[in-house]
C-alpha cells in the first residue's frame, strides 16, 4: 500500500496526501513556501476560512430569478425537489423523516414538526433559497415569504422517493470506517478522506457521512524513512512506575492507536489503569486527552446514556478517569456493559420517546483508570488489559511533553496507521497464532493480538532506535515469558461462568446454620467427603459427619446428597433446577432467575461433562430433577489445598 509517497512530481493517485494530489487545506499554500517543510508548516498553523462562511452567498433576492427561473416556476428534479435543493432528503422510518441540512448535519423531523421554525433549522442559511423555490405572494404579485406547507409536502414526497431508511448501521460518525473494499475512510467531522483524496461529506458507499466538529487531520507527509511519532511516546508512557515496565506501556500504545482506528476493526479491547493514589493515572489521561484533541470523548464522572447521546455515530475512543468501584456499582455496570458490546460492536437498543426505540453500534475503544474497578465480570476481564500502576519512586521526575507536541504525535499515529493499514491482516494474524501458543484462547488472542499489532504498526521502523522486538525487528518469541497465561493477572479472576456459579453456591453462608460449626455448603461437603473417601481422607480431630448428617444439613438449602451410582464410586451433590430454599440462597445474584425458573441450571451445566449429569432425588419428600455434580471433581482436599 502507501509507502514514502512524497518523491517525484506526479505523486501517487492512490495517496490523498500525495503532492499531485493535495487536500483542499493544502491548496495554494506550496507556492513560494520553500518545499515542504514550509508546506507543513503553513499546514499545521493556518487558520482555514470556514467553508460555511459563503453559505447562501449566491443565492437570490426574494422576486429575483435563479439560474434563469423565475420564483417558483423550476422543473423537478428525480425527487420531485427544486434543482440545487441545499437539503438532502435521505428516506423515512415510522413517521419519521431523515435529512443533510444544509451544512451536512443529520437532521430528524416527525409529522408534526414541518412547522416554520423547524425548517428554517433545516434550511439554516438558505432561507433566501426558499424564497425563490417556494414563494408566498401578496395580492401584487410580490414575494413576501415563503410557504411552509409546500416545502412540507415536497420534503415528505421526497423522503418516500427514497425509501425506508434507519440510521442505524448507515450513518457514521467521526473517526475511522473501512469502504467496499476494505480501505481505511478517515471523517474528521469537517471532511472526508478516502484512497482517492478527500470526498464530499455526505452520501458515499451506501453510508451517509454527516457533518460534525472537527477533529484532529492526519499528518500531511508520509513518514517512512523519518522517524516516527513512537520515538518520543514510547520513552514517555516508559516513565510511569508500571507492574510490568517492559509489557504495559507497550499494550497502551497499542490501545492509543487502536482506538484512533477503531472504527475500522472487528475488535476493540478495553484498558483498565490500575494504581494508588500518586501514581500518575490521572497525568496519563491527560496526555492521551492531548494526543487525541477532540478526537475522544474524555471524562471523570458519566453514565451509559451519557456516553451513548455524547458519541451519536461517532467511532472515536472514550477515556473514564477515577472510574471506581462503588457500593452501588449500577452506574458502572451499565457503563461495563456499553463498553463489551462497543468491543464487537453488537447492536444496542434504547428506548426514546413516543415508545419508539433507538437502535444504534457501539464501535468506541474505552479507557478506565482507577484505584479500586468496580465488580468485572469473566467476560468483561477477557476484553480488557490489565495495566497496573505502582506510585511514582522517590526523586522520580516525569518526562514532559508540550501539548502543540503531543497534537503532532497524536498526527503522526493517524497518518502511520493509514499508511501502514495493508499490513494489518497480517500483523494481527502473526500475533494471533503466536498468543495462541501462549495458551490464550480465541478472546484473549482477539484482545492481545489487536492491542500488540496496533503498538507493532505504530512502532515500525523506530523498532532499532526504542530497542525493542517489534516493527521491523519483531520476534514475537522474545515475548513469550510476557504472554504466559499463567503469568498473566488478566486471567487471575477470570473464572468461568459456571465455576463461578458453583462457587457461589458452595461459599455462602446458610442462615439456617448461623448457630452452628458449619456455615456454607462447601464446608459440609468437604468435611462429609474427607471423611468417606479414602482418596481425600485425612487424619484430624474434628467429629466425622455422617452421610445422613450431611443430607439433611443440605436439604436445609434445597440442595440433596446422592450415594455413589456411577464407575468411580463417586458421592454427588444434585442441585435442583427449581426449589424456593435455593432460590433464596441465589437471590440477587446474577443467576437467580425467578422463584420457577432459576437461572442456575443452564450456567451450571456448562461445566464440563465429566464434572455432571443430569439426575433426580427425594428433597422434602418430593421428587427434583436437577445437576449433580461429582464431590472429587469439584472439590480440593485440605491435603491437597496445603500441598
Amino acid at each position: 500500500m502507501a509507502g514514502d509517497k512524497t518523491g517525484g512530481d506526479q505523486g501517487d493517485p492512490f495517496d490523498p496526501w500525495s503532492p499531485a494530489k493535495p487536500l483542499a487545506s493544502q491548496k495554494g499554500l506550496a507556492a513560494g513556501m520553500g518545499g515542504k517543510d514550509a508546506v507543513r508548516a503553513a499546514i499545521l498553523n493556518a487558520e482555514e476560512e470556514p467553508k460555511t462562511a459563503e453559505l447562501g452567498r449566491d443565492d437570490p433576492f426574494p422576486g429575483q430569478k435563479m439560474d434563469g427561473a423565475e420564483p417558483g416556476k423550476w422543473s423537478a428534479d428525480e425527487f420531485g425537489l427544486p434543482p440545487g435543493c441545499p437539503v438532502m432528503p435521505l428516506g423515512t422510518d415510522n413517521g419519521q423523516f431523515f435529512f443533510l441540512d444544509t451544512i451536512g448535519q443529520l437532521r430528524v423531523l416527525k409529522e408534526g414538526e414541518f412547522g416554520q421554525g423547524p425548517l428554517n433549522g433545516l434550511f439554516m442559511g438558505r432561507h433566501l433559497w426558499l424564497y425563490w423555490a417556494f414563494p408566498k405572494k401578496n395580492a401584487d404579485g410580490a414575494v413576501t415569504g415563503w410557504r411552509a406547507e409546500k416545502v412540507r409536502e415536497c420534503l415528505m414526497a421526497a423522503c418516500g422517493r427514497k425509501g425506508a431508511w434507519s440510521p442505524a448501521n448507515k450513518v457514521r460518525g467521526r473517526g475511522f470506517w473501512t469502504d467496499r473494499q476494505g480501505n481505511l475512510i478517515l471523517h474528521c467531522g469537517d471532511r472526508l478522506i478516502t484512497r482517492r483524496g478527500e470526498e464530499p461529506l455526505g452520501e458515499f458507499e451506501g453510508a451517509v457521512y454527516p457533518t460534525r466538529p472537527a477533529i484532529n487531520r492526519p499528518w500531511p507527509e508520509a513518514l517512512a524513512g523519518r522517524p516516527g511519532p513512537a520515538l518520543d511516546l514510547l520513552p514517555h508512557l516508559r516513565a510511569w512506575n508500571w507492574v510490568r515496565p517492559e509489557l504495559d506501556p507497550v499494550l497502551l500504545l497499542g490501545w492509543i492507536v487502536m482506538a484512533m482506528v477503531g472504527g475500522a476493526l472487528d475488535w476493540r479491547p478495553e484498558c483498565f489503569i490500575l494504581g494508588d493514589k500518586g501514581s500518575g493515572k490521572s497525568t496519563l489521561q491527560r496526555d492521551i486527552k492531548a494526543l487525541f484533541g477532540d478526537g475522544i470523548i474524555q471524562t471523570g464522572d458519566t453514565t451509559a446514556a451519557g456516553i451513548y447521546q455524547d458519541l451519536q455515530f461517532d467511532s472515536l475512543p472514550v477515556a473514564i478517569d477515577e472510574f471506581e468501584g462503588k457500593a452501588d456499582t449500577r452506574k458502572q455496570k451499565a457503563v461495563i456493559e456499553l463498553a463489551r458490546l462497543s468491543c464487537s460492536g453488537a447492536p444496542m437498543m434504547r428506548g426514546g420517546d413516543n415508545h419508539k426505540g433507538t437502535k444504534f453500534f457501539g464501535r468506541s475503544a474505552y479507557l478506565f483508570s482507577s484505584i479500586n474497578t468496580p465488580p468485572l465480570d469473566p467476560q468483561d476481564l477477557s476484553r480488557l488489559a490489565l495495566l497496573r500502576l505502582r506510585p511514582h519512586a522517590e526523586g522520580a521526575v516525569r518526562p514532559v511533553i508540550p501539548d502543540p507536541r503531543f497534537q503532532e504525535i497524536g498526527r503522526q499515529l493517524i497518518r502511520r496507521v493509514w499508511d501502514e493499514w495493508h499490513r494489518w491482516p497480517a500483523v494481527y494474524q502473526g500475533w494471533r497464532e503466536f498468543l495462541a501458543g501462549c495458551g490464550h484462547d480465541g478472546r484473549g488472542q482477539d484482545t492481545f493480538g489487536t492491542l500488540m499489532a496496533a503498538a507493532d504498526i505504530a512502532i515500525g521502523e523506530d523498532a532499532g532506535a526504542l530497542k525493542i522486538a517489534l516493527g521491523t525487528y519483531c520476534d514475537r518469541a522474545a515475548w513469550t515469558d510476557h504472554f504466559e497465561v499463567s503469568g498473566m493477572f488478566e486471567h487471575d479472576d477470570a473464572s468461568e461462568n459456571w465455576r463461578l456459579c458453583l462457587n457461589h453456591i458452595l461459599s455462602t453462608r446458610i442462615d439456617a446454620w448461623k448457630n452452628g460449626t458449619r456455615h456454607t455448603v462447601g464446608e459440609v461437603l468437604t468435611e462429609f467427603w474427607e471423611r468417606s473417601d479414602p482418596a481425600a481422607k485425612l487424619s484430624g480431630d474434628q467429629e466425622p459427619i455422617s452421610y445422613n448428617e450431611a443430607r439433611k444439613l443440605l436439604e436445609q438449602t434445597g440442595m440433596t446428597l446422592m450415594k455413589p451410582t456411577v464407575k468411580d464410586g463417586a458421592f454427588e451433590l444434585l442441585i435442583p433446577d427449581q426449589h424456593t430454599e435455593l432460590y433464596k440462597l441465589m437471590r440477587d445474584s446474577k443467576w437467580a432467575g425467578e422463584m420457577s425458573a432459576g437461572s442456575w441450571k443452564y450456567a451450571l451445566q456448562a461445566a464440563p461433562d465429566d464434572y455432571w449429569r443430569n439426575a433426580s432425588a427425594r428433597i422434602d419428600g418430593l421428587k427434583k430433577r436437577g445437576t449433580a455434580f461429582r464431590l472429587n471433581a469439584i472439590l480440593v482436599s485440605r491435603k491437597e489445598a496445603e500441598s
